[in-house]
């Protein structure tokens, strides 16, 4: 059956909790079989996930992955395509952002941080980049970044640098892969109310000797519509860079957020930040 009239089949990674979930059930509704992985000990959550896939209509596939490893993301792709049929989206949304200051960071802390969000990023985009070829009818690459991506903040040197990287990647991947009909964007959110930004606040907390939620409610303060994001609306993007609509966007950091929140710190005051302006046009 030709792609066009098929079911469209995704792979979104992290998919146990938080973002990942919320984007694994709104490709459901937006009719998309998927894989689903995440580390092994996740599995319970992610089979959690997948049944609530399922209640939506799709079918799915949980694979354990840890993206640190080549080998492990490729039998992830191989794993999908035997399971679901076909390739049409690779969202890379595995990732990690703990906080540290940068006097603190070690090598093996910026090593790790790499090895997930960066090497991460590149292993799924190769692979699935591979698989689309070979399919011969294009693909959509998508990764998560962050407005840490695009400036930086107090507490998350390591972290950001990782997210500038994703971002470099995925213009590259873009202009190279284009010629194959391959899209490639991120998304960049600000403050997410999951879990891995609940540790953040109590990182930064501690840092500062405030109390737990001051970060996230200086940034809501922060923020015109006066709260945090929730993964639903970062999912929301990520089913617009999935969709057919998005066709003519490629290599871009699309940011989810709004309002110069990144640059708060976690006592209130406003932070540094230096920004650059992220267009849907030409690179």
């Amino acid at each position: 059956m030709p792609a066009s009239q098929a079911r469209r089949v995704a792979i979104v990674t992290g998919a146990a909790q938080g973002i990942g979930r919320a984007i694994a059930l709104r490709l459901a509704k937006d009719g998309f079989d998927l894989a689903l992985a995440d580390l092994k000990p996740s599995r319970g959550k992610l089979d959690a996930v997948a049944a609530e896939v399922q209640a939506l209509g799709a079918k799915t596939a949980q694979i354990d992955c840890d993206v640190r490893s080549e080998a492990d993301v490729y039998a992830l792709v191989e794993g999908a395509v035997a399971a679901l049929g076909d390739l049409d989206v690779m969202i890379a949304n595995a990732g990690i952002a703990p906080a540290k200051m940068f006097l603190d960071n070690t090598t093996e802390f910026m090593d790790n941080l790499y090895q997930i969000n960066v090497r991460g990023v590149m292993y799924c985009y190769q692979a699935a980049a591979k698989q689309m070829i070979k399919q011969g009818h294009g693909g959509k690459l998508i990764a998560a970044c962050s407005i840490s991506g695009i400036t930086t903040t107090e507490g998350q040197s390591a972290y950001c640098a990782t997210k500038f990287a994703v971002r470099a990647l995925n213009q590259g991947a873009a202009i190279e892969l284009g010629k194959h009909g391959i899209t490639a964007n991120v998304y960049c959110p600000g403050p997410v109310l999951t879990d891995m930004w609940a540790a953040i606040d109590k990182d930064m907390a501690k840092e500062h000797g405030a109390k737990e939620g001051e970060l996230s409610a200086a940034m809501a303060k922060r923020s015109p519509l006066g709260r945090n994001a929730e993964p639903e609306d970062i999912a929301a993007l990520v089913s617009f860079l999935a969709g057919p609509d998005s066709g003519y966007i490629t290599a871009q950091a699309i940011q989810s957020s709004v309002s110069d929140t990144q640059g708060s710190r976690a006592d209130g005051r406003a932070g540094s930040g230096c920004h650059s302006v992220v267009q849907c046009d030409e690179i």
